[in-house]
């Protein structure tokens, strides 16, 4: 028998295995076994992908173009039709779309040849100043039918859009590709997220640890560039400080047009003072020149705005006279100086709470001796500072002359110790006074 052979003794029967039968056997069980497995495998995956579509579908609107009264354009005399071959965004009420916030659009793109085709959209990776994407990414549509498509646009910043997008489309049976550009376009409301496009830049007048300081125009206005160094970690820092600025409505507060929050644009924009800061008054004018009157009238006004910042609940912790810029010298004007350059204000709230001296923040020859001590300060630091300021504008030059005070820490401990500074001698005793009140 085939599974049996003659035993050692001639007289009997041994079962015997066929090795090479049993391994064939072995080997188309594997065989079925991962057919089976790899059928399985398959069955899942299409229905999962059937139940993906449906799902998909659901959440889509999938319309028959027969039955719809959608007025549809093909696309460069193709089997792709489309409602609308530009996009114009528009909110609600306005014809002007919001910054920094998505706006909605619908655009119903139908299948008029005879095989199922894939569409999605594609967009410009390029563009800093507007992000978009739309609602289904990609999707599968039957002939005969159409897809209604969400198109979401955010602008980073003040702008006019006018671009294009691109309809992506593949026939499934064919498997040819076609491309179709379609226009976009949207206007926003002007905001202080500023579009670096529209800042001119004329001529450096100054510089710093900070960046760099651009004479400009900006819709028309002359206005002060600052370009910032690469913010790499102070994100949110910079744009608190934009929200405060924007805040600020006060006649002795330079106007804040706004920034620019694109990366390696980064910027700030304020109104210019067309005669520089009072420091710059002092540098080349003499005291003749200058009556005690405007004098005083430069510090009303920088005084007004310290008012401003500080019932508002803000400390400016860097008044000095290179911050007061001059708008006017004409002594009946309303307003002849205004408070600028506020990258070291903070709101009062946190500074009652843990705020001390910090590094590279204020100049040490206005600062109060509680910063120099390293202590807790409040709306009293600006105060100290102003009066600095107000004996240096009453008297015409520095409060700490160089030959007297040859280091800055020199300053510092005169001011520690308790040190007040002498009347001078061109300076009215009712002036220094005020200034030690």
């Amino acid at each position: 028998d085939f599974w049996y052979e003659t035993g050692v003794t001639q007289t009997s029967c041994d079962k015997h295995a066929v090795w090479w039968i049993i391994l064939i056997i072995v080997i188309l069980l594997l065989i079925l076994f991962v057919i089976i497995t790899l059928l399985i495998v398959y069955t899942v995956y299409y229905i999962l992908e059937k139940r993906k579509v449906h799902d998909l579908q659901k959440k889509t609107c999938l319309f028959s173009m027969n039955s719809s009264n959608i007025n549809f354009v093909k696309l460069q005399n193709s089997f792709i039709s489309v409602n609308k071959t530009e996009i114009v965004f528009e909110s609600e009420n306005d014809t002007l779309i919001d910054v920094d916030c998505e706006s909605r659009e619908l655009i119903c793109v139908g299948n008029t040849s005879q095989h199922t085709i894939k569409v999605q959209f594609t967009f410009k990776t390029s563009n800093v100043k507007y992000q978009i994407r739309s609602e289904p990414q990609v999707i599968t549509i039957p002939k005969g039918k159409a897809v209604e498509f969400e198109v979401f646009l955010m602008p980073l910043c003040s702008t006019n859009i006018d671009d294009e997008i691109t309809l992506f489309a593949v026939d499934m049976k064919k498997g040819e590709n076609f491309q179709f550009p379609l226009k976009i376009s949207a206007q926003t409301k002007l905001t202080t997220r500023l579009d670096f496009d529209k800042l001119i830049e004329e001529k450096e007048i100054g510089h710093g640890s900070f960046g760099i300081v651009y004479k400009g125009i900006y819709r028309g206005n002359c206005v002060a560039i600052k370009k910032m160094k690469e913010i790499k970690n102070d994100d949110d820092e910079f744009e608190k400080e934009v929200n405060m600025l924007d805040k600020f409505r006060s006649d002795f507060i330079v106007h804040f047009y706004g920034a620019v929050f694109i990366p390696n644009k980064v910027c700030m924009v304020t109104e210019f003072g067309l005669y520089g800061s009072l420091q710059d008054l002092m540098k080349h004018k003499t005291s003749e020149k200058v009556e005690m009157k405007f004098r005083i009238k430069i510090l009303v006004d920088a005084a007004k705005g310290i008012i401003y910042l500080h019932e508002n609940g803000v400390l400016h912790r860097d008044i000095k006279p290179d911050n007061i810029l001059m708008f006017s010298m004409d002594f009946f004007e309303k307003v002849n100086a205004k408070l600028t350059d506020f990258g070291s204000a903070r709101s009062v709230n946190l500074l009652m709470t843990n705020m001390t001296f910090t590094k590279n923040v204020g100049t040490p020859t206005y600062m109060a001796p509680e910063i120099l001590n390293k202590e807790k300060y409040k709306k009293s630091a600006d105060v100290f500072s102003f009066a600095i300021t107000m004996y240096e504008t009453f008297g015409w030059r520095e409060a700490y002359p160089v030959n007297t005070f040859k280091f800055p820490w020199k300053i510092a401990e005169f001011v520690i110790s308790g040190e007040r500074l002498p009347r001078l001698d061109n300076m009215l005793n009712s002036h220094y006074t005020l200034i030690c009140v």
